[in-house]
């Protein structure tokens, strides 16, 4: 039987999960990836492709670059390559246009980590940490022009780790699907079963993390630290005002966020110190009852250290 032709849109080394497990399976073929731009990374600003980007180059595959979006000259290029039976879009970070989501002659498929409907967006692993859930799930649906609606082809589900931080979260719900990926496109072609989405008018959004979505004003952290709520919420980001309900106390909101943060951007604050204000992130932290515990913290200039190193420069 000739091989199915499935054509991959992504980014991340998650994306190089799903297009490894697919490229190794001799049931399909990856005509073509569509991949951004090589963009400047860490504190030297080297030009670094794309995970994606290099695993396509790394097995003589054709890496189509995006710019900024899905232009006419992009679509004719991805054209020109010849029909496809499948696209699947996997950590892309663009809209896809419906003159995309129509190439493939069985269907356009997305795979997103969360127990669909719940936390549609781009960050469902950091809002399911946030807000303290013990359980999501990894969904392969039919991808349509709608956030994450299209209809459910399988979702695997998981335990989540108290554990855990983000990367730890995407991490394992990709591992989970990856393996399956090859039999359930395939068990797809043939039945073309799927459901569609449960309608529920409350699901909230995921929305993309901001760097201001992780501060924490350090008079807030220090009620915590004494096992007291603080007074007043109003300098946190919406995203936490909104997380707290889900929490018993405060500090118990500062140990998800700090968990839901890692890797980026970290839960931070501004202290004083005798060199005046200083961003600082935490990056581990615990709980003793009602009670917060920082573990590993880096002021703004410094390297990581225990808080309990570093307690004594702050001056309030």
């Amino acid at each position: 039987m000739k091989p199915y032709t499935i054509a991959i849109a992504g980014t991340t080394h998650r994306t190089v999960l799903c297009a490894e497990a697919l490229q190794k399976d001799a049931r399909f073929t990856i005509p073509w990836i569509l991949t951004p731009t090589p963009k400047p990374v860490g504190r030297k600003k080297v030009i670094t492709p794309s995970p994606l980007h290099s695993f396509g180059e790394d097995n003589d595959i054709p890496v189509v670059i995006v710019e900024n979006k899905i232009t006419p000259e992009l679509l004719q290029e991805v054209q020109s390559f010849g029909e496809i039976d499948f696209l699947l879009v996997v950590d892309f970070g663009y809209i896809v246009p419906r003159s995309l989501l129509v190439l493939p002659s069985i269907a356009p498929l997305n795979i997103h980590p969360s127990k669909l409907p719940d936390w549609r967006g781009s960050s469902p692993g950091q809002f399911a940490l946030l807000y303290g859930q013990t359980q999501s799930a990894i969904t392969l649906m039919h991808m349509n022009s709608l956030l994450d609606q299209g209809p459910i082809i399988s979702q695997r589900a998981f335990v989540i780790e108290q554990s855990w931080n983000a990367e730890d979260y995407y991490h394992h719900a990709f591992s989970l699907l990856a393996p399956q990926l090859a039999d359930l496109i395939i068990e797809y072609a043939r039945t073309r079963e799927e459901s569609k989405q449960p309608f529920e008018p409350t699901t909230k959004i995921a929305h993309r993390i901001q760097k201001n979505d992780s501060f924490i004003p350090w008079e807030n952290i220090k009620s915590s630290l004494g096992g007291e709520n603080p007074p007043s919420l109003s300098e946190l980001s919406p995203l936490l005002r909104d997380a707290q309900a889900a929490h018993p106390h405060f500090a118990s909101l500062v140990v998800a966020a700090t968990k839901a943060f890692t890797p980026w951007p970290h839960v931070w604050t501004l202290i004083t110190t005798s060199q005046g204000k200083k961003r600082m992130q935490i990056h581990d932290a615990n709980l003793d009852g009602n009670k917060l515990v920082l573990s590993t913290v880096q002021i703004e200039g410094q390297s990581s250290a225990q808080f309990n190193q570093v307690k004594n420069t702050i001056l309030d």
